[in-house]
């Protein structure tokens, strides 16, 4: 019976060798049952935060640089070295734009035949890859950020990088302001459903108004149009809808709100983006004044890592 403390089978069916005996069970028994009571009747102690928790301790941005060796071809983000190892640079992305001669001209003069150091920021990808923070000898901020700040390429959010976001956010701040690069064309109008099925498989931005948020055990739905089937649909995982409800921003209030998201597209009847980090929601209203600005995940710690965390990274 639930709740109800029995007597060990060892014990009960001992047999009875009179009062002596019986009186021995009993004394025996009586703690045993009052501890099996307290056990079942006092909740679990809570266990210990993993790494990459919402409760975890927010994640520093690598600054353990050691050296890597010599670039000696630059393929899109990816760096080759003369060892034949391949370097990525984490947390940043073309958004789905195609590779400009300006982009390969910048990396090319910041790095080919020169020695890098890098910090790591995650284990090795199924390529092979190093995805981490990179930086020319003799320089002191990495590459990402001064990409960035140029316009060649935007912040994405990603799970060992979450720390340098807030720095990377006011350097792409300027660049968007100014429609530098990737800008003259991002971010995709959320309505534009043909130019965001476009972008299927790839990493890219997107905004627009959110219509209305749906809500199911375990999704939450911000529609951008009146029809699922065949407008935008971002869908936000339980842990995503936790972190924001623990930062007291449930996805129900972005109802009406003008967003930028930052996700892959999938197609789910229309184009759709999975949202598994806070941080690929941004209140677009709010972008360019200045720190956090608007980010539903610069005030949420931790978030999920691993393979859960990189799937918005797309195929790039």
């Amino acid at each position: 019976m639930p709740g109800s403390v029995s007597v060990p089978p060892a014990l009960s069916s001992m047999p009875s060798h009179g009062f002596r005996h019986r009186l021995a069970v009993r004394i025996f028994c009586g703690p045993i049952a009052a501890l099996l009571l307290v056990a079942t009747l006092l909740p679990a102690a809570p266990a210990s935060a993993a790494p990459g928790d919402d409760v975890a301790t927010p994640e520093p941005c690598p600054d353990a640089f050691v050296p890597a060796g010599r670039v000696v071809a630059v393929e899109a983000a990816d760096l080759r070295l003369a060892d034949g190892g391949v370097l990525r640079l984490a947390g940043v992305s073309r958004a789905g734009e195609a590779e400009t001669p300006a982009f390969r001209a910048a990396l090319t003069e910041a790095l080919a035949g020169r020695e890098v150091a890098f910090a790591p920021s995650a284990p090795p990808d199924r390529y092979g890859r190093r995805a981490g923070l990179v930086r020319a000898a003799g320089d002191t901020a990495a590459l990402q950020e001064a990409l960035i700040a140029r316009g060649l390429l935007a912040w994405r959010p990603e799970a060992g990088v979450r720390g340098c976001l807030e720095k990377w956010r006011a350097a792409e701040a300027g660049a968007r302001r100014a429609r530098l690069g990737i800008w003259r064309s991002l971010p995709l109008a959320a309505r534009d459903v043909a130019a965001i099925r476009a972008r299927q498989g790839l990493f890219t931005i997107v905004e627009g108004r959110i219509l209305s948020v749906g809500n199911r055990r375990t999704l939450d739905y911000l529609n951008f149009g009146p029809v699922w089937r065949q407008d935008l649909t971002g869908q936000v995982t339980s842990a995503a809808r936790a972190a924001l409800e623990a930062a007291g921003t449930p996805a129900t209030v972005l109802a009406g709100r003008r967003v930028t998201l930052r996700g892959t597209v999938f197609e789910a009847g229309g184009p759709a983006m999975e949202i598994v980090l806070a941080d690929q929601i941004v209140l677009a209203d709010q972008i360019g004044r200045g720190g956090p600005g608007g980010d539903l995940g610069a005030v949420i710690p931790g978030g999920p890592s691993g393979e859960a965390a990189m799937r918005q990274a797309g195929d790039e």
